[in-house]
């Protein structure tokens, strides 16, 4: 039976952009097995330990001497050399959108682009196709994106959607802190958050507490974080889903803030979110103002986002990555 290979990159090895270079040469001495959380590699272990799970056989290949270690899964990986060993002609290679020029290093004849931020495609292909990296098809964890790569390949494109664990995204009101606006250090758009804060009213800003989280957090630290949060503010863009948006609303947050695109999955506006074009401050403060002052409002946008997460469990995107699977492969 064909096995799928899932490719996941060593990006950590490079400065990111909230490191000073005392961080990064201490990181890379001290910690060089540390790789800072992503939502696109956790999906990929997700898609493996799901395979795994109902005996399809999948591995998670990583590209460099790194641990994924801030959630909690069974996986093990394999190295690269390991990978090249194993993998077969009729065996399946996912590689993520950014590095198309991985496919190269395999001989197998079916290739995936896993598309998860549309933002990244047209860097990597440049103006040309994955077809050109000997790609045979993509696969999307969403409509947005799904729709977007429509008009940008001639390759067959599938739909996975994401999904989150339910049972650990949840809300816990009694922890909640009235008046608390929560938002991540996680791109660089995150410095927009605090532009807006700045133009709200004085008296605004006295009553608010604003949480701003450092990028390394684990899965257990951010929902303790979103359940405690009155309010979750989404500032990265271009997103191909945004996890963290549709993880705060499972856990009872109000959410305003920037859809980055992929995020509209989930974020409809003025019914489960207050969704700002992306990138425009003056807007993200007047929603912000609008959203701590208006009680009912308020209100509406959590109990709406609470119910609308219900509809991306974890469950949901097991079912739907094994019809892909069988499919793929009968």
């Amino acid at each position: 039976m064909s096995a799928f290979y899932y490719l996941v990159p060593a990006e950590s090895r490079y400065k990111l952009f909230h490191e000073t270079w005392g961080r990064y040469v201490s990181r890379r001495l001290f910690h060089p097995q540390k790789r800072y959380p992503t939502g696109g590699v956790q999906v990929i272990y997700q898609h493996v330990g799901m395979l795994q799970k109902h005996g399809v056989e999948a591995h998670v290949v990583h590209l460099g001497d790194f641990r994924v270690d801030w959630f909690e899964h069974a996986v093990e990986p394999i190295t690269i050399d390991q990978a090249k060993i194993r993998i077969g002609q009729n065996d399946v290679l996912v590689v993520p959108e950014r590095i198309p020029q991985w496919a190269s290093e395999f001989s197998c004849r079916r290739k995936l682009a896993f598309v998860q931020n549309w933002g990244l495609v047209e860097n990597a292909v440049g103006r040309g196709d994955y077809a050109d990296f000997g790609f045979t098809g993509v696969v999307c964890c969403g409509s947005y994106l799904k729709n977007w790569m429509e008009t940008h390949t001639a390759l067959p494109i599938w739909l996975v959607g994401n999904g989150i664990d339910l049972e650990k995204f949840k809300p816990e009101p009694a922890n909640r802190r009235p008046g608390s606006l929560l938002y991540l250090r996680r791109k660089p758009t995150w410095i927009l958050g605090d532009q807006a804060l700045r133009r709200l009213s004085p008296h605004l800003r006295r009553t608010l507490h604003a949480i701003v989280l450092p990028h390394y957090q684990t899965q257990h630290q951010m929902i303790e974080a979103y359940q405690q949060a009155d309010i979750f503010v989404p500032l990265g863009f271009p997103e191909g889903f945004s996890l963290p948006p549709l993880e705060a609303m499972a856990c009872g947050c109000a959410v305003v803030g920037f859809s980055g695109g992929g995020g509209l999955d989930f974020m409809k506006d003025g019914q489960t979110a207050l969704v700002v074009p992306d990138g425009d401050v003056a807007m993200l403060a007047q929603a912000v103002e609008r959203i701590l002052t208006d009680s009912d409002l308020r209100e509406k946008i959590r109990r709406n986002g609470m119910v609308e997460a219900r509809t991306f469990g974890s469950r949901a995107m097991e079912e739907n990555l094994m019809l892909f699977a069988r499919n793929f492969l009968s």
